[in-house]
């Protein structure tokens, strides 16, 4: 249609070529259609001004033939080239190839009323807990320094990789490094004051992608553009750049390494882009398990990079690796080329310490398809999976310390809360479906969410996300506001959460009795606190979540409302034997009278202990003497300067009375 609209404007009367003055009744109707054509009609001149009208790129209306957006691209110089596209409607993504390059152009909605904590997208976010600071990155190679409890920047770090997108940071073990991954092929490594004590040659002088930078006790491990482990190992940091060294594990992935993760003491997990989880001892550097959604192998040796025998993973059925691997079933091993199953992001449990003899889930990976994954490593077993994003593609993850909850986000800036508290603590012959509790759901961003973390600051536990639409926010795990770094307007933000610390010393017949009352995540709030935070949320210095946002507590607010209104009520009568608050233990009663206090001496006989004290007299000072009396002698100049400098003086005086009495004679 792009061309027919093109084609109004030309001069159709034109015919191409030199027509023949011979036609034969062999003309089949076939060459009759072809000269009908309207491309068959235009001369090389009408071919001139289409090239012309669709050099850099435009976008029609169909219905109405018109151009409405003209788009700049990088076309190809030759004249010969192929072009494709392809439209994800779903995302507003048009992918456009021309030969051998491949362009991406994104639909975005207008954030210009939007606040923006960097001026471009924010690639990752950090927390660090000594300083209570937020550290965050972008594709302008810019690094900045928040304080997470007021919002306030207090500085930032430019062009720390020259023009180069930072893709990902890390912070060392004593929180006093940071440590920047760069599309430019290299990690720096920065104190806080801006100084790069090195530099870390990861693309061997070659532009790559980094993905994740994992830091354990003697080595640090970089992934993200290949299948194989880029290590450096600091006690042979001696010089400012330095060179990747040997990993001894060698390659066992078959695609691209996309995270990893570290369990003490010894054990290194890395996932893939084809799903696989390769499971490595540290101190060996040695790989000795693979696991995957649909199989699992054993890995024999470091030089046999083959795919072994599959063991099925079950899908629908149950799966118990063993040493003998004859009663399990073997798949075809396929690659999976398309990243439904890509490992983005993969997080230890832990605090679950005793899985190796209770059993139960120690590791949680998700990505692809918007899967979450629970793992046995020790069973080398896959205990549950559930769709946490529908329909939204690849998702991110992150879990607090205490293994309590788990964040996800999506392509579209959407966040989940679920409560992993008691999910997949044992083992289980069927594979677990169904989603743990969702506590919330919400979209405190407009585009993709590149980064999460999760922290405690005073006790209360904080959600920390970064995404591709310029900003990073901040909110409680409960119906708390959502805070945007950047605002105008400083927040303090132990005015607004609302999080009740654990209570440790609860008797299990307690505890029961509390869960049949209402749902632990619905114990996050009371009606006090609730009406509390509306009532503060309506400040301007707060960015509420939009009214699309789901929240799940496990009992409707009305009926807890009630509940909470009668055991709350006043009492004035005799001992309460039963309560659900934290003081149930506390007798109330009514209170006895004081004794008669008897009133202390100073409030009987006041004047005796407070009356002034009569005044003494003092003696009158003398005036001092005038100085015209004490003054006893003359000033004297004789005795006050010496001798020697007297009779220079009067020499002096003496010989210029004689000149001048020799100049009068003269005259």
């Amino acid at each position: 249609m792009s061309c027919q609209k093109a084609a109004l404007e030309l001069n159709t009367g034109s015919q191409p070529g030199p027509k023949s003055p011979e036609r034969t009744e062999d003309v089949t109707a076939f060459e009759d259609y072809g000269t009908g054509l309207l491309e068959n009609q235009l001369s090389v001149c009408d071919f001139v001004k289409i090239q012309k009208a669709f050099e850099v790129l435009r976008l029609w209306d169909i219905q109405h033939q018109l151009s409405i957006q003209r788009i700049a691209c990088s076309f190809p110089e030759s004249q010969d080239f192929r072009c494709l596209f392809h439209f994800d409607e779903a995302h507003g993504r048009l992918f456009i190839s021309f030969n051998n390059r491949l362009a991406l152009l994104a639909m975005k909605s207008d954030a210009s009323k939007r606040v923006k904590s960097h001026e471009k997208a924010v690639t990752c976010v950090l927390y660090n807990s000594i300083l209570k600071q937020v550290i965050s990155s972008d594709t302008g190679s810019t690094v900045s320094f928040w304080m997470i409890d007021t919002g306030q920047k207090i500085k930032q770090f430019t062009g720390c990789h020259g023009n180069a997108e930072i893709s990902t940071m890390a912070l060392d073990a004593n929180a006093t490094r940071l440590l920047t991954g760069s599309t430019d092929g290299t990690v720096k490594i920065w104190d806080f004051n801006g100084y790069c004590h090195h530099t870390l040659n990861v693309g061997q002088d070659g532009a790559v992608g980094i993905s994740q930078i994992l830091i354990l006790k003697k080595t640090i491990l970089v992934t993200g553009w290949e299948r194989a482990i880029t290590v450096f190992r600091p006690q042979n940091f001696n010089q400012f750049f330095i060179q990747p060294e040997e990993w001894k594990g060698g390659i066992q992935h078959h695609h691209d390494i996309l995270c990893a993760a570290f369990l003490p003491p010894q054990t290194v997990v890395t996932g893939s882009y084809d799903g696989e989880i390769v499971l490595w001892n540290s101190s060996t550097e040695s790989a000795h398990h693979v696991l995957h959604p649909d199989y699992q192998r054993l890995l024999k040796s470091k030089l046999d990079t083959k795919p072994q025998k599959l063991l099925s993973a079950g899908r629908s059925h149950s799966t118990h690796p063993v040493a003998d691997q004859s009663t399990m079933g073997v798949r075809n091993f396929e690659i999976d080329t398309e990243g439904k199953n890509a490992v983005m992001r993969l997080c230890f449990l832990k605090v679950r310490k005793n899985t190796a003899v209770t059993g139960g889930a120690n590791l949680v990976s998700c990505g692809g398809s918007g899967y979450v994954r629970f793992w046995d490593i020790y069973k080398k077993q896959l205990l549950a999976e559930f769709l946490a994003h529908s329909g939204a593609g690849t998702i991110i993850m992150s879990t607090d310390k205490m293994n309590r909850y788990l964040t996800t986000g999506d392509l579209d800036g959407w966040l989940k809360i679920w409560n992993i508290e008691e999910y997949c603590l044992n083992s289980s012959k069927n594979k677990i479906t169904k989603a743990p509790t969702l506590i919330r759901s919400f979209q405190p961003h407009d585009d993709r969410i590149s980064s999460l973390e999760m922290c405690e600051l005073g006790g209360q536990l904080l959600i920390i996300s970064s995404s591709a639409d310029c900003s990073i926010c901040v909110t409680g795990v409960c119906n708390a506001p959502v805070w945007i770094f950047g605002q105008a307007k400083h927040w303090h933000i132990e005015n607004y959460l609302f999080l009740p610390k654990r209570d440790t010393n609860l008797v299990e017949s307690d505890i029961q009795k509390e869960i049949s009352l209402f749902s632990k995540e619905e114990s996050c709030l009371d009606p006090t606190e609730h009406s509390l935070l509306n009532k503060k949320n309506k400040d301007d210095s707060t960015y509420n979540v939009r009214p699309s946002e789901d929240i799940n507590l496990g009992i409707k607010y009305k009926e807890r409302s009630t509940y909470m209104k009668e055991t709350q009520k006043p009492y004035y009568g005799e001992v309460i034997k039963k309560s659900f608050s934290a003081f149930r233990s506390l007798s109330i009663g009514v209170l006895e009278e004081l004794p008669e206090v008897n009133k202390p001496a100073f409030l009987l006989d006041p004047e005796k202990y407070f009356r002034k004290e009569p005044e003494e007299e003092h003696p009158q000072i003398p005036e001092a003497p005038s100085l015209f009396e004490t003054l006893k002698a003359v000033f004297d100049e004789k005795n006050l300067f010496p001798k020697e400098i007297l009779d220079h003086e009067r020499k002096a005086k003496q010989l210029c009375q004689e000149k001048s009495c020799e100049v009068k004679k003269n005259k």
